[in-house]
């Protein structure tokens, strides 16, 4: 009989996942450097998806077209999402970048009102104007009245990401979760390589230089094969609400690994702005909405 992990251990593992999630930041600033956005999504997501296609197996059979559709829908989402987030990257700090990520956890919930039916948490509306508080001060260039467009760029991934984590919520229910997940996955790579061929010079890598092979065994491995199967596995061994908080360490990680690795500086004004950012994160999950009196709301299903 096989014993289930503890809560304790499902958690560490997710922070594990947050470690290399805010550690793809600077790896991924540097490997794009000398090779273009769509050029380096389309071979991390292509190295991704054949190792998911590995677990995934036969479960790809149950299906049927309309789970496939569903997982491109997904994939076409989060495909968004990583080209706006790395385009943004090549033009503002992996700093920046993380803690601008992050905000999906606030504009989740405001999202799920229209989208979804869900009205948004009192908490969710302090989230906000703690958020946008420390945007402002997080992008906002002393003496002029510009931001910095790659600050704008992660800014809208930011919304494709919550958009996802909705249409996880809202579309994924009755099938298999791995397979799901590599029809997500192969999705992007072809979005991705289409992408490049119709827009870029180079499609495929002229050079390996070791930064671009860490930076994509890093991602595809860790941040994206190994990722997935954690959250999979183990985030449903505690609740969602103490799993979206550990997602918040990932902008705390990518500062951490930009300064280490990238010695990326913060003026105190957007320390204190990605601080309101965390907290906003944080205070849109503690404070959750009321629950109606006659019938008390299940949380989603992790």
């Amino acid at each position: 009989m096989n014993r289930q992990p503890s809560r304790p251990l499902a958690e560490l593992l997710l922070v594990t996942v947050t470690v290399f999630w805010g550690g793809t930041f600077p790896l991924v600033k540097e490997a794009i450097v000398d090779l273009p956005v769509m050029s380096f999504l389309w071979v991390r997501f292509l190295l991704a998806a054949i190792l998911l296609l590995l677990f995934a197996g036969r479960g790809i059979l149950t299906l049927g077209w309309r789970g496939v559709g569903r997982g491109v829908l997904l994939g076409t989402l989060l495909f968004l999402s990583y080209l706006f987030q790395t385009w943004g990257l090549a033009l503002t700090t992996s700093t920046n970048t993380g803690f601008l990520t992050g905000l999906n956890v606030v504009w989740v919930p405001l999202l799920a009102g229209p989208l979804l039916h869900k009205s948004p948490a009192f908490g969710a509306k302090i989230g906000v104007s703690l958020a946008l508080c420390g945007l402002f001060l997080l992008t906002w260039q002393p003496g002029t009245l510009s931001v910095n467009p790659g600050d704008l760029l992660v800014l809208v991934c930011s919304f494709f990401v919550a958009l996802h984590i909705l249409g996880l919520d809202a579309l994924t229910e009755g099938f298999d979760g791995r397979a799901l997940t590599f029809v997500q996955v192969a999705t992007m790579a072809i979005w991705s390589l289409l992408g490049s061929l119709a827009y870029e010079p180079v499609t495929w890598p002229r050079s390996w230089p070791i930064d671009l092979v860490v930076a994509l065994v890093i991602t595809a491995v860790f941040a994206t094969v190994y990722a997935f199967w954690v959250m999979t596995s183990f985030q449903r061994l505690t609740t969602p609400t103490r799993a979206a908080l550990i997602y918040t360490l990932e902008p705390v990680f990518a500062a951490i690994f930009s300064i280490l690795l990238l010695a990326e500086q913060l003026s105190s004004l957007a320390w204190v702005g990605g601080a309101m950012i965390v907290l906003g994160m944080v205070i849109a999950e503690l404070l959750p909405a009321p629950k109606p009196v006659e019938a008390a709301v299940e949380p989603p299903g992790s």
